[in-house]
């Protein structure tokens, strides 16, 4: 039994025009599209090999940054244990580490930049069964800046390309995807409250007191980075799922 219902669905042989499914198969009846959406650009398959590639580098910022809190930690039991043996060479080599950390906030907005193009291009072109979306495509953009919104809305709009691509409006979402986004959103969190320990280890007193403030940081932000090399790899599965959907080649029967 098929699982879409009666209705206008993109013509298998034309992507011009629109074909009535009558529940059980296609009928002669068809209409010609009347919007204007370009087609999918070609260089779209090209971008989703660019952004998987962006997310990798992500997974690899990720991991240097665990490795900067690691090194931050065993300075700090150093100092604690053993302050006699620290010099300020030590702290420096730490104060160098934690800059060159600051490359996973770049990598990140970089692939964001790139996750929204990506997202918005496919979401707005012709490839998309306008019929079986629920969402309209600026949200693709403005999912990611609304408050609150955002902790949601860029999810929904992934499952919308899932819908468009496929032309079933209740599209089984991958548990792949749902992980993706849950550990996500874990990665904020963790974000949020690890910032927080940062800001207050600026603001304690040289010494022990900086010392320990800076490995509770960084004790927490480990969390962090696992759980965003995690995101990272589970984000390349859901593109690489999409990329493969959007391109595919529409289905002549249901």
């Amino acid at each position: 039994m098929s699982i879409w219902g009666e209705g206008w669905y993109a013509d298998p042989q034309d992507k011009h025009r629109l074909r009535w499914w009558n529940g059980s198969a296609w009928t002669e009846n068809t209409l010609a599209r009347t919007d204007d959406r370009r087609d999918l650009p070609r260089w779209w398959s090209g971008l989703s090999v660019g952004l998987q590639v962006a997310l990798a580098a992500c997974f690899v910022a990720s991991a240097f940054t665990f490795y900067v809190d690691l090194e931050t930690l065993a300075f700090v039991d150093e100092a604690r244990l053993r302050p006699d043996t620290v010099t300020m060479a030590d702290a420096e080599r730490i104060d160098r580490l934690t800059l060159w950390s600051l490359t996973e906030t770049v990598a990140y907005l970089v692939t964001g930049v790139l996750f929204i193009t990506w997202l918005y291009t496919v979401h707005s072109s012709a490839r998309m069964d306008r019929s079986a979306l629920q969402r309209k495509s600026g949200w693709a953009i403005g999912g990611w800046l609304v408050p609150i919104l955002s902790f949601w809305r860029p999810f929904q709009m992934v499952t919308d390309v899932r819908r468009g691509a496929t032309g079933h409006q209740d599209v089984a979402v991958s548990r792949r995807q749902g992980w993706w986004w849950g550990m996500w959103l874990a990665v904020l969190a963790s974000s949020v409250y690890v910032n927080l320990l940062y800001s207050r280890s600026d603001a304690a007193p040289d010494g022990i007191e900086y010392a320990e403030a800076l490995g509770a940081a960084a004790s927490w932000e480990r969390y962090s980075c696992a759980a965003s090399m995690l995101a990272a790899v589970l984000a390349i599965l859901v593109v690489r799922e999409i990329r493969a959907l959007v391109l595919a080649e529409p289905a002549a029967e249901a």
